[in-house]
């Protein structure tokens, strides 16, 4: 193994596996040229010693080689994340090459410290088209994305729009959400096991959601237009995968609409690539977003999407999406929902998503060169 190997370290909000920035990193370490660079990680995904999140890459990547440098939640305790960052760099000195950092409200911390322990390439890379949905956020988050710009030598994003947000008229880099192609491929075999698991018939209906239970994603908006689809479809279900913050609240809603029976919150799960194979449409209606991993999962899949007019309409890779804003009739929303349902699968999707660039493989490769050429313009 060649001693020129590049040294990355990537920083993400978290490692969990229900989180799309972790399953891009995740992707783009197990396909990474092993002898051309070597990945390690840190996070804030922990909080006074206890991880936020049950399933993680944490320990599937410490057994690959990486080291995963676990720091106290930001949101918690600024102070105490400034100072635990602190002190990761001031033990790993300047041993990295790049510092890749995936976190932009936090980026004038991280690249910061990278700085001044002279670690000459620092990359920030904008996952989002806002920096959250709330305005006090919105105006506490411009000056630190602003200092966290400052200390970027280099800019990459997931779309032109998550670019355009973040770098505005700055020179950046799209590197497409790749994914293992053939792994997300529908599978008969795992609809029907998983819908036996899960309770659901074969020919019942499934409306899939994937992503965090934050505000971001916008689920009791999803849930109220999939009570009025209920209504007209009483076979029909709700499958929701992923965890978070706003569970709780999630849950009474679901009650409060007399869907207890037929939402199904699934959690995170090991199997989600199986799990696209149970639904039959892709429903996103988020706030906001950059290019979601979930809905190149989705469309990986052969699922009809359908978004919100919020998600980028690059994130429509395959051409076979729809978008519809959060303004609509309800009534809108129903029927376009039902529309998707009756398109069926779409099996060209996997080759049309090849062709496109999002497969994890060409990406990890791409993400590599683009590190070499950081190097050669020392």
């Amino acid at each position: 193994m060649s001693v020129e190997r590049l040294r990355v370290l990537q920083v993400v909000p978290s490692l969990s596996r229900a989180a799309g920035v972790a399953r891009f990193v995740y992707n783009m370490e197990h396909y990474h040229d092993e002898n051309r660079v070597h990945y390690d990680f840190m996070h804030h995904a922990i909080r006074d010693g206890v991880y936020m999140h049950e399933k993680r890459y944490d320990e599937e990547l410490k057994v690959r080689g990486c080291s995963v440098y676990p720091v106290n939640y930001a949101g918690d305790d600024l102070r105490r994340f400034m100072h635990e960052v602190h002190e990761v760099f001031e033990k790993i000195g300047s041993n990295y090459d790049i510092v890749h950092c995936h976190m932009p409200n936090s980026a004038f911390c991280v690249l910061r410290e990278a700085e001044l322990v002279g670690i000459e390439h620092r990359v920030l890379h904008s996952h989002l088209n806002n920096s959250s949905d709330k305005f006090l956020h919105r105006l506490r988050n411009a000056p630190l994305n602003a200092i966290g710009k400052h200390y970027a030598t280099d800019c990459i994003a997931c779309s032109d729009d998550a670019g355009r947000f973040l770098f505005g008229s700055r020179p950046f880099t799209v590197i497409n959400n790749g994914i293992p192609l053939e792994q997300f491929a529908y599978d008969s075999e795992s609809r029907k096991l998983l819908r036996s698991e899960l309770g659901i018939k074969e020919t019942d209906p499934v409306v899939g959601c994937v992503g965090r239970l934050v505000k971001q994603k916008n689920y009791p908006f999803a849930v109220h237009v999939f009570a009025k689809f209920h209504e007209a479809f009483p076979d029909a279900k709700m499958l929701i995968l992923g965890d978070g913050d706003d569970r709780e609240e999630l849950e009474g809603i679901i009650s409060s609409e007399h869907l207890s029976n037929v939402v199904i919150l699934a959690g995170v799960r090991e199997d989600i690539n199986k799990l696209y194979s149970v639904m039959d449409v892709f429903f996103m209606p988020s706030l906001y977003e950059g290019l979601p991993v979930s809905a190149v999962e989705a469309q990986a899949a052969g699922l009809p999407c359908m978004y919100s007019d919020n998600v980028p309409r690059e994130t429509d890779i395959t051409g076979t999406g729809t978008f519809l804003s959060l303004d609509a009739d309800i009534d809108k929303w129903t029927k376009t929902l039902e529309n998707a349902f009756n398109r069926g699968r779409l099996t060209d999707n996997p080759a049309l998503l090849e062709q496109r660039g999002y497969s994890a493989k060409a990406n990890a490769e791409l993400l590599m060169q683009h590190y070499e050429r950081l190097m050669e313009s020392k």
